[in-house]
């Protein structure tokens, strides 16, 4: 049998490597890997620079670390530069009764996450090129530019948060109605095979939704610090060493959902 993960050339086939090449060669799968060392390194780099445990060859170990999360943390806002478009195409997506969420309270939120989305991308790519010369703009402009950017981002979080407690809701009440009629099937002997075999995939499908929330219940719990960190002009986290712990926590819960999804 093949292994599950094997990076030799002479072993056989690897699943454990074929999914990773598609986490991988997806636009979110590699923001993702990205990310987990961007907001990792800030751990690494507080704790090899520390006073307990901080020496000469450590702290050169903690500079090369941090050139490479700048590195990444400056490419993975380069490659935002298009990411306005999506969010147009998904809000135009909810004003079509065919694709927009059945639910009015998903649907409102969606609606508001796409106005924060498109406050925000346009403030980031601002900050950004400006920041690299491209726009004239003061640095202490470019500073409040980036603050209400990361408010919009921050809106968003916190809507997602209403999102996911509303998702929550609409499981609770789909599982009780398949359960109920399940035993009420069972109650009046009219139940056939393929009605509770369908009803076992409608539980099973309802628990994998329900899980993929949790999931991102860990993603949300990242970014919410973060954003409001990064909302108020003084911060809110005591260090990086706090921020990125929080990334870590919203990277690898955000990888975790795509590792998922591409099995």
């Amino acid at each position: 049998m093949p292994s599950k993960l094997s990076l030799s050339p002479f072993a056989l086939p690897s699943p454990g490597l074929a999914h990773f090449n598609r986490v991988a060669g997806s636009q979110s799968g590699q923001d993702k890997l990205f990310m987990v060392y961007q907001y990792a390194a800030y751990v690494a780099v507080a704790a090899l620079t520390s006073k307990r445990f901080g020496n000469k060859a450590r702290a050169d170990l903690a500079l090369r670390i941090e050139k490479l999360r700048a590195t990444i943390s400056d490419a993975r806002t380069l490659y935002r530069l298009f990411g306005l478009f999506p969010i147009i195409a998904w809000a135009q997506s909810l004003n079509d009764p065919a694709t927009q969420p059945k639910d009015k309270q998903h649907l409102l939120i969606n609606k508001l996450q796409a106005w924060s989305m498109m406050a925000y991308y346009p403030l980031e790519h601002l900050y950004y090129l400006a920041g690299k010369g491209v726009f004239k703009i003061s640095p202490a402009r470019i500073g409040k530019i980036a603050v209400w950017s990361c408010r919009f981002w921050a809106a968003y979080v916190v809507l997602q948060i209403f999102h996911i407690r509303r998702s929550f809701q609409l499981l609770g009440e789909e599982r009780t109605r398949v359960v109920r009629a399940a035993r009420e099937r069972v109650r009046t002997g009219s139940a056939t095979s393929d009605e509770l075999q369908r009803e076992k995939a409608d539980l099973q499908r309802l628990a994998a939704q329900e899980k993929s929330l949790k999931n991102d219940c860990w993603v949300q719990a990242g970014y919410l610090p973060l954003t409001a960190h990064w909302s108020l002009p003084g911060g809110l986290l005591p260090n990086n060493a706090w921020v990125g712990v929080c990334g870590t926590v919203a990277a690898v819960a955000g990888l975790n959902g795509v590792w998922k999804r591409t099995a």
